[in-house]
């Protein structure tokens, strides 16, 4: 963990030489003797770096001298951060005792310019400084030029503290640490703005490690795992600003009327929910904190409020809970989009070796409930990542499948070079060897420069809302046949039907013209292509009688009186989907793919089916930033 607190560690020059450390997108906490008062200048020293700032919030200056009272925080604001520059997770939870807290800062002790030093301490308990609670830490040394360094705690994965004082210099008697839940005692407007950036970036961003699961609760109860609370606080940090005086009411609405008020003031949600957590598991049937986020979602309006409603549904379901428990929180049911849930895949070439691919997955129950199922892998060979991938795919699959409904669909985003892959015949359950991936759940193929090239959108969208927009015959459908590989003529082909939606290729992508009509096709903006991964016919229209439905439309034909196989195996597929509304073909393919499962190998138009299917408005969250 000091690995990721050194990415956000800071020198800061203000009042006094301290450290410091990135906590939110453009903001940096330190000690308010380090930094100064309200309004100062204050120069900020990261990764070589110097950065102008100014102090936000500052706890007031001592009357007559001596240690500046508590908090003894400071918050200041960068006037040009680095661009998608790391933040420290930071969190109110109070160490146990003797836990091993670790404190990082600069020093110049040992050396005239200043370097990061570590140092691992022993929590040996509270005390109350100047009327607030600080953290002793014992059996180390507090070095000059430290104060303002985060505390890390090892066993969260979290910024506990920040360090403000040594007990004795050259000892390893430790000294005091401030914990960063006071910041709550700082100027409320600057702490909102802080806590809310902190908490939108870590909901999205995983550089920073999150803590392992914790052990089961007294009695079984559940409880919100670490990633859960920082989907949680980025969900709250979304909705609109409380009211400072509702948040105590809302406290004791879900803490009890006879708990004690928190002895820090409240100015966030985020606070109402780590303080109800402070109390312990009490409660047998619900976490406290989901007990005030239903009461939020519950109030609340707009799109951060449904998300949150969304979000709780999930977690109820995760943590297997009565949804009877929430009812008096959570407003009436809002209907969701129509959209199919899926569990998102991406296969992406790394840019330094192409033959490596790096595996991501999400979940995508619709365009603002999108959740990563871990994080993005390091760039594996080819076989590695496809099993990387169908590993992963049984339990995000039971995840979405938990609330019934229609199967849910796979999505495979990936390079035109592994189009060819059997990913439908995947066989990921290791009790149920014989069950395909593409019989049990829609599985669609969609093409990943699409995602990384704007360009290629309005062309894309423009095929997407005709396809989606048929009359009652269907979408218009082509085959692409054999004869023809000239990429500007397949271009010109196919930009002469503007209303093409849905293209069928006459065979297999090995076939050297069938990659080549995908290519093209796939950059004209054509939604939906089929083909079959067997089928190695060279189909030439030469050397069949006219077809009314290939590409190009005006194909003489040949002299032989033969049937097309092309042209059969079209005019099938045709019959299977035209009366299917646009958007339930994934759902069609997959009964076709049963239905040529129990005719004999090769009998059935669908055997080895590949379906692409790709809807623009299904898109990927921004992708978050890593540490190289």
């Amino acid at each position: 963990m000091t690995g990721p607190a050194q990415q956000c560690l800071v020198r800061v020059r203000g009042r006094t030489a301290g450290s410091g450390f990135l906590a939110a997108p453009g903001y940096v906490v330190t000690c308010a003797h380090v930094a100064g008062e309200r309004g100062g200048p204050v120069t900020v020293s990261w990764q070589g770096s110097e950065l102008g700032g100014s102090v936000l919030a500052a706890s007031a200056a001592p009357a007559h001298g001596g240690l500046w009272p508590y908090p003894d925080l400071a918050i200041v604001a960068l006037q040009d951060p680095p661009e998608g520059h790391p933040c420290a997770w930071w969190h109110d939870q109070i160490p146990l005792g003797g836990q091993q807290l670790t404190a990082i800062g600069y020093s110049d002790k040992y050396r005239v310019e200043p370097e990061i030093v570590t140092a691992v301490f022993a929590y040996q308990g509270d005390q109350f400084f100047d009327g607030g609670l600080m953290f002793r830490l014992k059996h180390d040394e507090v070095t000059p030029g430290m104060s303002g360094g985060p505390v890390v705690n090892l066993g969260t994965h979290g910024i506990c503290a920040v360090v403000k004082a040594t007990r004795m210099d050259s000892t390893d008697m430790g000294g005091l640490a401030t914990p960063v839940g006071a910041l709550r005692c700082l100027d409320p407007t600057a702490y909102r703005a802080l806590v809310r950036a902190h908490d939108a970036f870590h909901a999205t961003d995983v550089r920073w490690p999150t803590a392992p699961a914790p052990g089961g609760t007294p009695l079984g109860w559940p409880r919100l795992s670490p990633r859960g609370h920082r989907t949680l606080f980025g969900l709250l940090a979304a909705v609109p600003s409380p009211e400072p005086g509702g948040l105590l009411p809302a406290f004791h609405d879900a803490a009890g009327r006879y708990a004690a008020a928190p002895a820090l003031p409240l100015h966030e949600h985020r606070d109402v929910v780590n303080e109800l957590e402070a109390l312990g598991a009490a409660d047998r049937r619900v976490p406290r904190g989901l007990l005030h986020a239903a009461a939020v979602a519950r109030t609340a309006s707009g799109g951060a409020a449904e998300k949150l409603r969304w979000w709780i549904d999930t977690q109820g379901d995760v943590l297997g809970l009565d949804v009877q428990d929430l009812a008096p929180s959570l407003p009436a049911a809002a209907a969701r989009p129509a959209v199919p849930r899926s569990v998102m895949v991406r296969l992406k070439p790394s840019a330094v070796d192409p033959a490596r691919y790096t595996v991501a997955m999400w979940r995508y129950e619709g365009p603002d409930a999108i959740s990563p199922a871990g994080h993005e892998s390091d760039a594996l060979p080819l076989v590695a990542a496809l099993e990387r991938a169908r590993s992963m795919l049984p339990e995000q699959l039971a995840l979405l499948g938990r609330s019934g409904g229609d199967p849910v669909m796979v999505e495979l985003i990936v390079p035109q070079e592994l189009m060819e892959q059997d990913f439908d015949e995947w066989k990921p359950w290791t009790r149920k060897t014989w069950s395909s991936l593409g019989r049990k759940h829609p599985v669609v193929l969609r093409d990943l420069e699409r995602f990384d090239d704007e360009e290629l959108r309005q062309y894309w969208h423009s095929r997407w809302d005709r396809f989606t927009a048929a009359s009652a015959a269907g979408p218009s459908m082509a085959l692409a046949c054999n004869d023809e590989s000239d990429q500007e003529v397949l271009e010109g082909w196919i930009e002469s039907e503007p209303a093409m939606a849905a293209l069928v290729l006459a065979s297999s992508l090995r076939h050297p013209s069938s990659g080549a009509v995908l290519e093209v096709a796939l950059a004209s903006g054509v939604p939906v292509i089929l083909w079959r991964r067997s089928d190695l016919h060279d189909c030439s229209a030469a050397a069949y009688s006219g077809c009314p439905s290939r590409l190009p439309r005006d194909c003489p034909g040949g002299a032989g009186d033969r049937r097309c196989p092309a042209e059969t195996f079209f005019t099938r597929l045709r019959t299977d989907v035209e009366v299917t509304p646009p958007k339930q073909w994934p759902e069609r393919v997959r009964q076709l793919r049963g239905r040529a499962a129990v005719t004999p190998a090769g009998g059935h138009h669908a055997q080895d089916l590949v379906l692409l299917w790709d809807d623009p408005e299904r898109r990927l969250p921004h992708p978050p930033l890593r540490y190289a």
